[in-house]
């Protein structure tokens, strides 16, 4: 057997493992290519494919790793590259992703995989310009191709450009994992609305929804009747929107209707530009809480509600608890966490539970969350749904954010165009956690020591 042939057995876990993969069994998969790679170190496939399933298992530390052995064994290979700038992405080390990428692409410049994962990387690091261009060739070359069109929507959004960036948002709905479902009859194209009933379909997040219904006051004030299908967790906090006709709960058959569009569609549909975001706040109020009784601070102790993270708990929604604590060191503010979910035992985790009131158990839904937040002086989150839920509700807000953020906060701004009582927070590079909360500790200082307002309590 030649020198460079990997061993029957190294052959055979290998293949044993390919099956895996087409199959969806991702731990036998990862398990009969590690065997492969320790069977065969000098086998660059096997330690290549390694990478995939770990990163597919959600273990990119331990891919990024794997892809180096490949390369280390096997050379320069633009596959694996692109493989480990995604990689590297996944960790937020994005001035080496993109290294790997533009070496991938380099070394097979017709690919338009390689330069589509570069064009991310750079809109991650803030190169909109250079991404943008990359995307606008990749569509050129490939039109239908909603996932590209859609980064590229982004891309605009992220510019400033809101009438091109949201007709391209448009391309979301021919995204398979978009759960927009068609109604009977015509979808509402923007035009005339006075007389018409219009159902809309909320089909994003959360935070999408509590952004776009926004728009439902101004198209009642053209004569529409609106119609709002919405996911039961919302129903009672929109169920107070002006303009509002009608609830519907997700997935109910719908009622009679003139014509319908997607919630997010409305921006697009009713020609918002950047400088005419509708920005009036509040338009949500939270509903009759009687029986919800909160524990007040004492004194005039500034009350400051906090999130940490998001419902889901996906990396780019979440903040370590820790390093909050600058903000709690300030004895004469008193915090309350307002964190739902699995994060809330963080407090007890870390023992900062001495620190912060716990509002966590009396929070049930939406309606609840926006009667606690009405009666704090100070929302702090990292969550983008409390984020928007307090903007919505006119309450100031302090947004913490990753490196790489949304494209509706932009990159560089202090401030929100769409929430004028939120003030932005951001990580000047994706490792940092601790500069925007020593920013925040000491504006917190400074308005603390700002005289009491008849707003405050």
């Amino acid at each position: 057997m030649a020198a460079d042939t990997p061993l029957p057995q190294a052959q055979r876990a290998f293949a044993a493992a390919a099956q895996a993969w087409r199959d969806g069994r991702w731990d036998d998969a990862e398990q009969g290519f590690a065997t492969a790679a320790l069977l065969a170190p000098a086998w660059a496939s096997a330690h290549a494919n390694l990478g995939a399933v770990l990163r597919r298992q959600g273990k990119p530390a331990a891919a990024v790793a794997s892809y180096r052995r490949a390369m280390a064994v096997g050379g320069d290979d633009a596959s694996t590259l692109s493989n480990l700038g995604n990689a590297l992405r996944d960790l937020g080390r994005l001035e080496e992703a993109e290294a790997a990428l533009r070496r991938a692409v380099e070394l097979a410049p017709g690919n338009g995989g390689y330069a589509y994962n570069l064009a991310l990387v750079l809109r991650d690091r803030r190169k909109h310009e250079e991404a943008h261009a990359m995307l606008s060739e990749l569509v050129a070359a490939e039109p239908d191709n909603a996932e590209i069109q859609w980064d590229l929507a982004l891309a605009d959004l992220y510019m400033g450009d809101y009438e091109t960036g949201f007709a391209g948002y448009e391309w979301r709905i021919r995204l398979a994992r978009n759960p927009t479902r068609p109604l009977p009859g015509p979808r509402w194209t923007g035009d005339d609305p006075k007389g018409r009933t219009i159902m809309l379909l909320a089909e994003q997040g959360f935070g999408d929804a509590l952004q776009f219904v926004r728009y439902i006051p101004l198209l009642a004030t053209q004569g529409a009747r609106v119609v709002l299908e919405c996911l039961p967790e919302q129903s009672e906090l929109f169920a107070g929107l002006p303009g509002l006709a009608a609830l519907v709960p997700k997935g109910a058959a719908p009622p009679v209707h003139d014509c319908w569009a997607p919630l997010a569609s409305l921006p697009h549909l009713m020609k918002t530009r950047f400088e005419s975001i509708p920005a009036q706040v509040p338009y949500l109020k939270a509903p009759p809480r009687p029986n919800l009784r909160l524990e007040p601070p004492p004194g005039q102790k500034l009350s400051v509600g906090l999130v940490w993270a998001g419902k889901t708990t996906p990396r780019d929604r979440s903040w370590p608890l820790e390093d909050l604590l600058p903000l709690l060191a300030d004895p004469r503010a008193t915090f309350y966490s307002l964190q739902m979910g699995p994060r809330a035992e963080d407090l007890k985790r870390t023992g900062i539970e001495r620190l912060v009131r716990d509002a966590g158990p009396v929070l049930k839904s939406f309606a609840d969350t926006a009667h606690v937040m009405e009666r704090m002086d100070l929302i702090i989150t990292i969550d983008t749904s409390a984020a928007h839920l307090a903007g919505a509700l006119g309450r100031p807000v302090w947004v913490l954010l990753r490196y790489v953020s949304d494209w509706r906060w932009q990159d560089e701004p202090l401030t929100s165009p769409w929430y004028p009582t939120m003030r932005l927070f951001r990580q000047p590079d994706p490792s940092d956690f601790k500069t925007p909360v020593a920013e925040m500790a000491a504006q917190l200082a400074s308005l603390i020591d700002a005289p009491l307002t008849d707003e405050r309590h």
